[in-house]
């Protein structure tokens, strides 16, 4: 998400001072790694930090005007020192030779001596050859040069690549930030309930909620949490299931199930206003320790999800474990420990 006048989100707000205070004094890192989680704003500060390195008329806080034809060739990622690197359609990731031809375009002098600046979004889609070759471009920079490195997934970059950057950290806002946040947003199109409701989907990320409320997100992820639910009951079945999944979100159904599973987990250590009776009931029913575990395969799901695994696949066994856990629980319930 971007805005035309290029303001840091209010949750970006103090890590924005820093990065313009390093502007300021021309000591911004070469290479800067961009992290946290989904819909917290790592493309939108990307933005904020490219179009402030151009901008002809910063703000005393360090921020583009928005204004300015260096702004908006930004907007339009038309700028001559602006490089995008992002995985192509129908690819699983970057390839070497993209990284070659942007580090090739780094060293050409701007016209005009200004800044040139490469986002490379999602960086943990680099493939190993497309990492090593980003390595000696960033051990040799060239000067008014900055690599962008975003990316949600920070621990699947090798440790010789997240070694030599600098990393900014965008964290999820607290929840009554983002509800303010989202009011204004959302143009006061929603009550209260709904964006509630949207911020609990969308795992505590804004940018996601706000996403949800524009479509049909927030009806699919509702139907997803009816399936685990009936699934509970013993209704439904995992294959079909899963193959419906995957035709419609495959990757954005497992991160939304590893939010859904943290909400459960919140739910059983103690209730909260708003919290789901039903939501409640279940997590009360399953164990500390058959959850954790669960948790963890979800985790290691995410992973593989992005990576080359089949999709489909990733799904069933998800589906047919949060089964098993289920089966597991109603033992352990039949049986309780003397």
């Amino acid at each position: 998400m971007s805005t035309p006048n290029f303001q840091p989100l209010p949750w970006q707000r103090t890590l924005w001072t820093t990065v313009a205070a390093s502007m300021q004094d021309d000591r911004l890192g070469h290479a800067l790694l961009i992290a946290g989680p989904p819909g917290a704003g790592k493309r939108h500060f990307a933005a904020c930090i490219t179009a402030a390195l151009w901008c002809r008329q910063r703000a005393t806080d360090g921020t583009a005007c928005g204004a300015c034809s260096d702004c908006l060739q930004v907007l339009s990622e038309a700028h001559s020192g602006y490089f995008l690197l992002r995985v192509e359609e129908g690819k699983r990731d970057i390839p070497i030779s993209a990284v070659r031809e942007l580090s090739e375009k780094l060293t050409i002098t701007q016209y005009d001596g200004r800044a040139k600046v490469a986002i490379i979004d999602p960086a943990d889609s680099l493939n190993v050859n497309g990492v090593n070759a980003l390595l000696k471009t960033i051990e040799e920079p060239t000067p008014g040069s900055h690599l962008l490195l975003v990316s949600s997934r920070p621990q699947a970059l090798a440790p010789t690549l997240r070694s030599r950057c600098q990393r900014l950290a965008i964290a999820a806002p607290a929840r009554d930030v983002a509800l303010s946040w989202l009011r204004v947003a959302s143009g006061g199109k929603f009550d209260e309930a709904a964006l509630g409701q949207a911020f609990e989907l969308a795992s505590g990320a804004p940018l996601k909620a706000i996403e949800l409320l524009a479509g049909n997100g927030v009806a699919v992820r509702a139907d997803w949490a009816r399936g685990l639910l009936d699934l509970a009951h013993g209704r439904g079945e995992p294959v079909p299931m899963a193959a419906a999944i995957n035709e419609a979100d495959p990757a954005g159904w497992v991160q939304w199930l590893y939010g859904w599973l943290a909400t459960l987990l919140r739910s059983r250590l103690s209730a909260q206003a708003g919290d789901d009776a039903g939501l409640r009931s279940l997590a009360l029913r399953l164990p500390a320790e058959l959850l954790d575990r669960y948790v963890a395969e979800a985790q290691t799901a995410l992973e593989r999800i992005h990576g080359a695994a089949d999709k489909k696949l990733v799904i069933e066994s998800l589906l047919i474990g949060w089964i098993a856990l289920l089966a597991r629980a109603g033992r352990a319930a039949q049986n309780p420990r003397t």
